[in-house]
């Protein structure tokens, strides 16, 4: 894999101008916001679970294989394939901000060897397995605790639209129209929401809740995406400001070369 251009991996702070927080909680409901961040983290429940059987299968594989010398190669393989989850993790950002930029060490030796202390001794590939396989069960967690909260506020919203598609029969055998909130078993602790009154008032508590919950959801995603921006960036370069410095024209480039000449002596 190729590393784009320094400028494209500036190191920075993570701007998500898809998650943007408004301090009036009717105008983050409707903003993109909630909704960007809802599908950001929804992605994850199906893509994080994938990428960390992937990687963390390749890990074990590209562990045993590094122990004999004939399958050096395949060890090599299996750091290609952590890379490959690694840039998807990457690309999903793009659903909230753009993706993750990426430098990779180039290998220094041709050959396999090279191949080998670049992919297998490069500090970001580690990094990649810490998002991908170390942290995997601490994102799943906030992801879906997060969602499952968002989720039933909005069903809650909306139960006024298909409440009464909702028959239950009773020990009696008569059908009550309603949402049955609570245990599965008959005479578990809960309660019926039935008719439009309960509806509309259970409806109208969760918009009010979903007002704030708003902030939740955003603020889970912004937290993911700082999770990823800091392992799988660049790592920063300690030279770079020396470098610029170096690469930048000098104090003496501002003097112009018509004033440098009046100033010669005659």
């Amino acid at each position: 894999m190729s590393a784009p251009s320094p400028s494209r991996y500036r190191g920075g702070p993570c701007s998500a101008r898809r998650l943007r927080v408004h301090r009036h909680p009717v105008r983050m409901l409707l903003s993109p916001a909630p909704w960007c961040a809802t599908g950001y983290l929804l992605s994850y429940l199906v893509a994080g679970p994938a990428l960390f059987a992937v990687a963390a299968t390749a890990l074990v594989l590209g562990v045993v294989f590094a122990q004999f010398t004939l399958t050096v190669a395949l060890t090599v393989g299996s750091a290609w394939v952590v890379r490959c989850c690694a840039q998807v993790e990457r690309g999903r950002a793009v659903l909230v901000d753009e993706p993750v930029p990426y430098a990779y060490r180039a290998p220094v030796k041709p050959g396999l060897v090279g191949q080998f202390t670049a992919r297998c001794g490069d500090p970001v590939t580690f990094r990649d397995l810490a998002c991908l396989v170390l942290l995997f069960p601490f994102l799943l967690l906030l992801d879906l605790v997060t969602l499952v909260v968002w989720l039933v506020l909005l069903a809650g919203v909306s139960l006024p639209l298909w409440f009464w598609s909702l028959n239950w029969r009773q020990s009696d055998g008569s059908w009550i129209t309603g949402v049955w909130i609570g245990g599965p078993d008959e005479g578990a602790p809960g309660f019926w929401i039935a008719g439009w009154p309960a509806t509309l008032v259970t409806a109208a508590c969760c918009l009010a809740l979903l007002l704030y919950a708003c902030y939740g959801v955003v603020a889970a995603a912004r937290l993911h995406l700082r999770v990823a921006r800091a392992l799988l960036r660049p790592p920063r370069d300690p030279l770079a400001r020396a470098r610029a410095v170096l690469a930048g024209p000098g104090p003496l480039a501002r003097v112009s070369p018509r004033c440098a000449a009046g100033s010669r002596p005659t």
